[in-house]
């Protein structure tokens, strides 16, 4: 794991957010109902999302508990590709509130919807802190030997193939690169797991597509006076974890490996509003004990 850096930063955040909000569009992310899995679906050209994810976590061994938070703004350039940037920040017990770093993500969908494990490539520019915190993914190995505390620049892609199942049920897998821009070295992770619609269809808007008579603006054929109303209700499931690297070899060793299994339950209405909890446990003692997920997010018209 990354040694914190005593880095005092102010966090702009609040002015990206006004920024973004002169933005329109109705948005569908890929990570559905979870944190680190990412699934097939793409959202519309023009299409917006904002998002605010905390993580509290209980810590590995003695090590403080701490607190930290993601700022995501994504935009659909395209009904296939999409981009996003995210911010970083944490506060761990006994410390001030720092600046984690800041990340730029661009992933594009390759074939029609219907497609049997429908593939997106998925890349990344990372320009994080030593010891940021936000668990966006988990890759590499516990036991490889650190490098001097700077600055990391990397680069992260991801091969996403997913399956809608029914039109409540999709599944997903990832193959996640992390590769380091000062070392040179690879750095290997996965998540799987799926989506289960409670109430609503998890992948109405993706037949429409399909069919070609998509609807424009969320909540559009909402009765008037509903816009609290239950538009859908989703849960999640997903399993994450590192693979080893390129020095040190591929492994799954309980002993120098991190490993998670969650659950989510996401919760979106009518208005555009949705937000999702979820909790992580560890399943290596290289891992966080547990982890409380939380995310609150707003899909502009």
């Amino acid at each position: 794991m990354r040694r914190r850096q005593h880095v005092g930063v102010r966090v702009l955040m609040l002015g990206v957010i006004a920024a973004a909000s002169a933005l329109c569009g109705r948005a569908w992310a890929g990570n559905e109902a979870n944190f680190v899995l990412y699934d097939h679906h793409t959202d519309e050209t023009g299409e917006t999302e904002i998002n605010v994810f905390g993580d509290v976590s209980n810590a590995v061994g003695d090590e403080p508990r701490y607190a930290a938070q993601l700022l995501e703004i994504e935009r659909a350039i395209t009904d296939r590709w999409e981009a996003a940037l995210y911010l970083e920040g944490d506060k761990i017990d006994g410390e001030d509130y720092l600046f984690g770093g800041w990340r730029l993500e661009s992933r594009y969908r390759l074939f029609d919807y219907g497609t049997f494990l429908n593939p997106v490539l998925y890349v990344e520019y990372e320009n994080l802190k030593p010891d940021h915190k936000y668990l966006l993914e988990v890759t590499g190995r516990t036991d490889a030997p650190e490098g001097p505390e700077t600055t990391e620049h990397e680069i992260e892609s991801k091969l996403i193939v997913g399956h809608d199942i029914t039109n409540k049920l999709d599944v997903a897998f990832n193959w996640i690169n992390e590769t380091s821009l000062d070392s040179g070295r690879w750095e290997f992770g996965y998540a799987l797991g799926f989506n289960y619609a409670l109430v609503g269809e998890a992948n109405q808007e993706a037949e429409e597509h399909e069919q070609g008579h998509e609807q424009h603006g969320r909540g559009e054929h909402a009765p008037a006076g509903s816009s609290w109303a239950l538009k859908e209700l989703k849960l999640g499931g997903e399993l994450y974890g590192g693979l080893g690297d390129s020095e040190l070899g591929l492994t799954l060793d309980p002993d120098v490996t991190q490993q998670y299994a969650e659950l989510n339950l996401k919760t979106e209405f009518a208005n555009g509003l949705h937000v999702m909890v979820g909790g992580a446990a560890g399943l290596t003692k290289e891992s966080e004990r547990g982890l409380l997920r939380l995310m609150f997010g707003y899909e502009f018209e």
